[in-house]
């Protein structure tokens, strides 16, 4: 089968591997019809996670039907349209049954160096039935995919910011992830939510969505919070970039008594936790890895009721085969891309 493989720095390439298969009882085997470049796939392919082999199936977001299922699977057919999480839980461990499937004791990651990714023609997922949700009938791939990353961790990130109506909410980057948590934000009815990033499609991207658009390049983020507070800080801080200097520019924003939720991916070792500003100002502090498989089905619904439409953000549909020209315009901010969906 044909899949995107990654072959060392900045670079990705298409080429046959081995068919995915079923290997274990409770495995599931689908055609993928719909798969996403991520930001945290970019992590890889810039090597700011380093990974020391190459040749490994690349990402983590995926629509597609079921082919094949191990004898352990019930809950699952051929035929059926599926989504999941991207990473495979067991549904059975500690962890798993205490609604944190993103800890589980048998997680595997797809396209991370240990399972190979949903960036081909087929993928097998361990734990089918944990992993996967149906998709409704009648929903799009495009506006189901977005339902296994990034949409969960910007619910994630609003669950866990404590978010209320009336709040001053403020979003540090306009990103796949960060304009999904402002979607989600919005709907909480917030007094107001503030994007801020220095991208100009991202921020009118924001625009679009609702929030008000903050460029780095051009204002003061702190200021226009400052005004939107009569000059206490944001309610909520939800850090969607996952680097040093956004996550210390959320101190700077969040008011006495707030919260900052952090859900970009961290990939640096340490960071200098203010704790005495934290301790004297009542900060709240959350940063983690989302466990998707918690928002699934429930996501779905509201993009199925209407609530929710994911698709803005989805600037780019391209073959599978023209996966090294997604990956180059979204590392480096090329033809205004922001998230790129691949076709098998």
């Amino acid at each position: 089968m044909r899949a995107v493989t990654f072959e060392g720095r900045f670079k990705v390439e298409v080429k046959g591997v081995p068919d995915a298969a079923v290997q274990q009882p409770g495995d599931v085997v689908i055609k993928v019809t719909s798969s996403a470049i991520c930001g945290s796939d970019i992590h890889f392919y810039n090597g700011r996670i380093p990974i020391p082999h190459t040749g490994w199936v690349m990402g983590h977001e995926y629509v597609g039907e079921v082919v094949e299922v191990g004898d352990e699977v019930t809950k699952l057919k051929p035929g059926e349209r599926v989504v999941g999480a991207s990473y495979a839980s067991c549904g059975e461990c500690f962890y798993c049954l205490r609604s944190w499937p993103s800890q589980c004791m048998k997680q595997e990651h797809f396209g991370s160096g240990m399972l190979p990714g949903a960036q081909a023609e087929y993928l097998r997922v361990p734990y089918g039935q944990s992993t996967l949700v149906k998709v409704p009938d009648g929903l799009s791939d495009e506006r189901a995919i977005l339902v296994g990353d990034v949409l969960p961790t910007g619910y994630f990130a609003v669950e866990r910011g404590e978010v209320r109506r009336g709040d001053v909410v403020v979003v540090v980057g306009s990103g796949p992830v960060g304009l999904c948590a402002q979607m989600c934000a919005l709907m909480v009815e917030p007094k107001v939510v503030i994007a801020i990033d220095s991208v100009p499609e991202r921020l009118e991207l924001s625009r679009r969505i609702g929030a008000v658009p903050v460029d780095l390049n051009a204002e003061d983020p702190g200021g226009v919070i400052r005004e939107h507070t009569e000059g206490r800080g944001a309610d909520a801080v939800l850090e969607a970039v996952g680097d040093q200097e956004a996550l210390r520019s959320c101190f700077q924003y969040v008011r006495p008594g707030g919260t900052i939720s952090a859900v970009g991916v961290y990939s640096e070792a340490q960071f200098q936790f203010p704790m005495f500003l934290a301790y004297l100002r009542d900060l709240t502090f959350r940063i983690g890895a989302c466990p998707a498989k918690n928002y699934l089905a429930k996501l779905l619904s509201m993009i199925e009721r209407g609530k929710l439409d994911p698709t803005l953000i989805l600037t780019h549909s391209l073959s599978l085969e023209e996966a090294p020209h997604g990956y180059d315009m979204f590392a480096n901010h090329k033809e205004s891309c922001v998230k790129v969906v691949l076709k098998p």
